[in-house]
């Protein structure tokens, strides 16, 4: 008798907690379709991806003016370039395979062709009597400095003899590619010079926009001239 009571008692207390188990089912299932439906409304679906996962985070300060200046250069053309820079640094009476580096570097940038407006003098520009005609006198054009963009710049290839790496690896020092944008500028300086054509170019370019210019104040000839020839 005893062990049969027992039985029904657990019967009873079963009895009792299951409508309460069932109550927590129906509010969970209801709670799922409820953001289901949300999901399905505005589109929104629940993330798998690793909630561990690393994220960067750009904590930098804004960035502080610290001066204005007057730019009178009127940037009438640019040439882009592509140098390649091959630049070994060794030691003398020591083979390079123990101490020495070489880099082997892509330089991308440009140099721009300028006209200096604030050169121009009083007597730069001249009209006619009959206000038709204006005649414009302006400085020649010339080469800006170099840009190197370090976004399409990059290092193709480096080599360092045995002593260099394990020194890199000891003092944890990286190696200064400053010289190679360095070079790099200068190379597309010497270029752009050698060439000539972006010089050319902006006298056009010049010309053109300040025919455009007093055409659209009413004169029906403008000439421009420079104030050297190359």
């Amino acid at each position: 008798m005893s062990e049969r009571s027992g039985i029904l008692s657990g019967a009873v207390a079963l009895l009792r907690v299951r409508p309460r188990i069932m109550r927590l089912f129906l509010v969970f299932v209801s709670a799922v379709l409820v953001f289901a439906g949300i999901g399905f409304v505005s589109g929104w679906r629940p993330s798998l991806t690793n909630p561990f996962g690393r994220e960067t985070i750009d904590r930098s300060p804004p960035a502080v003016l610290r001066s204005l200046t007057d730019l009178s250069d009127y940037h009438a053309a640019s040439a882009h370039f592509e140098v390649v820079v091959d630049l070994a640094d060794e030691t003398k009476f020591i083979p390079a395979a123990l101490r020495g580096e070489r880099t082997l570097f892509v330089g991308v940038g440009s140099v721009d062709a300028v006209v200096d407006f604030e050169k121009i003098g009083g007597n730069a520009v001249t009209v006619s009597e009959d206000r038709r005609t204006v005649s414009v006198r302006l400085p020649i054009p010339t080469l800006s400095e170099p840009k190197v963009d370090p976004e399409h710049s990059y290092v193709v290839a480096r080599q360092k003899g045995v002593l260099d790496r394990i020194g890199g690896f000891l003092t944890g020092s990286a190696s200064d590619d400053r010289q190679l944008y360095v070079i790099a500028a200068d190379r597309m300086t010497q270029a752009a010079k050698a060439d000539g054509s972006v010089l050319t170019l902006a006298e056009r370019n010049t010309t053109g926009m300040l025919r455009g210019l007093f055409s659209a104040v009413g004169f029906s000839t403008v000439n421009v001239s420079y104030a050297d020839a190359r």
